[in-house]
């Protein structure tokens, strides 16, 4: 009994031990990494380098250096948060010897990282010498500028000699313009003389023409009518012998007419006798047709008889024959009458027909006659009354001779005094003439004197317009300077950011890599802590294995001891023992297995809820690229709404400058030209037109800047209901704070923006109606 005694109590004593000691190792394991865990997830070196790495304004030569520094990092980041899990979470198995590879692999992202940011130092230098670069195109813009000044200074010089010119032409052309208003006072009094003597002239030469054409008109009245007399005298002396000649002609047609009345008659007495011999004719006929018949019913007769008498037929035919052929004269006779008779038909209808025509030609010829008498009576009339108006214009015809005598009488009178006045006003021209001349000649001295003002004026306005010019050029340099060390003095502050933000990454690289070393160093404690794990498993094994051995010498002691005792009393004994030798044999085992079950249940849910943030944090990592890319859209918006606004206010520039030079024409001495006042007119307009085209372009921007402000804020309060869902991942609570931040910064910027093109408009809008 005393041998089974002693190992189970070594088995017991060391089994209690090494679950504690293995919980205590657990305990003390977990400490450390839950502490690692907190120092590097969650202290400020992350977002530190984070923020470094968001900051946009420190791309100064682009993305090309700051984008792979930040992937490198931020895969650092995430294999030393995967390796502290995996240390944490796999402290039992056996892939912690894997470590060493990641380690490695981590050193290769440093010195990835380190050349990254080297390259950045690079980058920083090649600014820096843009920097020296500008300062040397600034100093040439300084001397560039002192020549402009000394521009200025002659051109000044160059403007006062111009003036003191100008008023010595001025006072030359008060002089010369006096004599010219003295010359032409002495030509008015002239002209007016001449124009005195000119109108008399002309009212005489009025009248004179007025009595010519008097003249000419009774003349072509006297004409006219002795023409018209002597028409008339020849229609008289045609209308006689017309009238003659008709009555001639009606004598013939009379006599005609008598003959064809005569003819008449003669050929009706003629158709009375052919009338006569016609009915006597048909009276022959009328017998001869008698006899016909009667000769033919003779003959019937006789045919009858012969028929009777057949004897007597040969006598008869002799006497029939005969009968015959007097039938047939008679029968030729009878034909011969009919057509002379239907003959002389014809010929009393064409002679009836022919006396209808000369009864219809005589009647025309009476009513000719009586037309003819008719026409001639009046013609008869006609000439009687023009006999007299012959005589009354005969008397009115020598009346107007009379009139004209006298009108030519005093026609002649006006004309020797019309020339007595022409001799005295072509003396009055001859004066005038020559004072003409002189005052041309003054004109023409007081023109050139003009000539050589306005040259002398237009050299001022040039001058002045160089010397604005000069100085708007100098202005313009003076903003390009002012905007030159603005830029400078913004890379300078860029410089220092990034040199501040290398020795902040400095100091993180220095931090990494202590805290690499003491990642080391604790994988090289946590290995030594796994080779003394692995020896007492071993010696665990090893006593597990003589437990067992000592178990079944222990069986087999009883299975012989039960063969040699008695049933009733061993039983319990052996019952016990075998109890006995099973907790030995299944303690250790059941507490490792619960151990592994509870690291494995830890594992997948870290495993599971390493996911989810794995999820949530590509989320928000793709929200923020979202954000960071409309944050980019709005920015260019901003940078093109300003090269607009600043195009706008060199436009307002140059209407000032315009209003400038128009007021300097103003204060020009001596009298202005229309030309010269119509083109500062048109100038001035144009200058008006370009100030509300500018005031319309600024009202327009002040508008697209309101629709972006609205539209930032419309999506600002948008994504704020998503990135506080991101909040509470410490992983993202920093980049959705920076991202909240660009965002504000950009509200504020498009305000001062609104805010800066409102004033914009509001002082074109007070200098438009200037």
């Amino acid at each position: 009994m005393a041998l089974p005694a002693l190992p189970r109590a070594t088995l017991s004593f060391s089994s209690l031990c090494q679950p504690t000691e293995c919980c205590f190792m657990m305990l003390k394991w977990k400490k450390r990494l839950v502490l690692m865990t907190a120092h590097h997830g969650r202290g400020p070196s992350s977002r530190i380098v984070r923020s470094v790495l968001d900051n946009r304004k420190s791309n100064i030569t682009g993305d090309e250096a700051t984008e792979p520094a930040r992937v490198l990092l931020e895969r650092l980041f995430a294999q030393t948060q995967k390796l502290e899990q995996q240390i944490g979470r796999n402290i039992y198995f056996p892939q912690v010897a894997e470590l060493g590879l990641n380690l490695g692999k981590l050193e290769s992202d440093l010195q990835d990282a380190l050349a990254a940011l080297k390259k950045k130092e690079d980058d920083i230098q090649d600014t820096e010498r843009k920097v020296l670069m500008e300062y040397n195109e600034l100093n040439c813009a300084k001397i560039e500028l002192e020549q402009r000044v000394e521009e200025i200074a002659a051109a000044n010089s160059r403007q006062e000699k111009l003036e003191n010119e100008l008023r010595q032409a001025n006072l030359i052309l008060v002089s010369q313009a006096a004599e010219i208003e003295d010359l032409k006072f002495r030509v008015n009094e002239i002209d007016q003389e001449i124009s005195a003597a000119q109108t008399a002239l002309v009212s005489k030469e009025d009248e004179i023409n007025k009595m010519m054409d008097e003249l000419k008109n009774k003349s072509d009245e006297a004409a006219n009518t002795e023409s018209q007399l002597r028409t008339k005298g020849e229609l008289l002396d045609t209308a006689n012998e017309v009238v003659q000649r008709q009555e001639v002609e009606l004598q013939n047609l009379r006599r005609e007419i008598q003959e064809k009345e005569k003819e008449l008659q003669v050929f009706l007495t003629m158709q009375k006798t052919e009338e006569e011999k016609l009915k006597v004719s048909k009276s022959n006929l009328e017998k001869q047709a008698m006899d016909w018949l009667i000769a033919k019913q003779e003959m019937k007769k006789l045919e009858e008889e012969t028929s009777k008498y057949g004897g007597e037929a040969n006598r008869s035919l002799e006497d029939f024959r005969r009968v015959k052929e007097l039938l047939a004269d008679v029968r030729s006779e009878l034909v011969s009458s009919q057509r002379a008779l239907t003959s002389s038909r014809k010929k009393m209808e064409e002679q009836e027909n022919l006396l209808e025509d000369r009864l219809e030609e005589l009647e025309k010829q009476r009513r000719s006659v009586m037309s003819y008498m008719t026409s001639l009576k009046e013609a008869q009339n006609e000439v009687e009354n023009e006999k007299v108006q012959l005589t009354v214009a005969e008397a009115r015809n020598k009346e107007l001779e009379r009139d004209l005598s006298i009108e030519k009488e005093l026609v002649e009178e006006l004309q020797t005094e019309n020339n007595i006045k022409k001799s005295s006003l072509h003396v009055a021209i001859n004066e005038k003439s020559a004072l003409q001349e002189e005052l041309d000649r003054k004109s023409a001295e007081f023109g050139e004197t003009q000539n050589l003002l306005q040259v002398k004026e237009s050299k001022l306005v040039d001058a002045r317009l160089e010397i604005q010019h000069l100085k708007s050029q100098c202005a313009s340099l003076q903003l390009k300077l002012e905007e030159k060390d603005k830029e400078l003095l913004d890379s300078r502050k860029t410089l220092d950011e990034l040199n501040q933000e290398i020795a902040e990454l400095r100091v993180l690289m220095n931090s990494q890599e202590q805290q690499l070393i003491q990642a080391t160093s604790m994988l090289k404690e946590k290995e030594e802590s796994m080779q003394i794990m692995q020896l007492e498993l071993n010696d665990t094994k090893m006593k597990y294995s003589e437990a067992e051995t000592v178990v079944e010498h222990m069986v087999d002691l009883t299975n012989k001891l039960a063969i040699s005792v008695k049933d009733d009393v061993l039983s319990p004994l052996s019952h016990t023992d075998e109890m006995w030798s099973s907790q030995l044999v299944e303690k250790p085992t059941d507490t490792f297995r619960w151990h592994k079950n509870q690291l494995e249940n830890e594992l997948e849910l870290t495993r599971e809820s390493l996911r989810s943030r794995e999820m949530d944090s590509l989320a928000a990592q793709r929200a923020l690229k979202l954000k960071e890319q409309e944050l980019k859209i709005v920015r260019q918006k901003l940078n093109d709404r300003e090269e607009e606004i600043n195009k706008m206010k060199n436009m307002a520039r140059d209407a000032d400058g315009l209003r400038q030079l128009y007021a300097l024409a103003q204060e020009r001495t001596g009298e202005k030209s229309t030309g010269d006042l119509a083109v500062e007119k048109l100038q001035f307009e144009g200058a008006q037109l370009e100030v509300e085209a500018a005031t319309s372009a600024l009202q327009k921007l002040v508008e697209l800047s309101r629709d972006l402000l609205n539209k930032a804020s419309l999506t600002i309060e948008a994504d704020y209901d998503s990135c506080l869902l991101l909040v509470d991942i410490p992983e993202t609570a920093a980049n959705v704070s920076s991202s909240f931040e660009c965002l504000a910064e950009v509200y504020t910027e498009m305000a001062q923006l609104s805010a800066l093109s409102e004033k914009l408009v509001k002082e074109a809008g007070i200098l438009c109606p200037q």
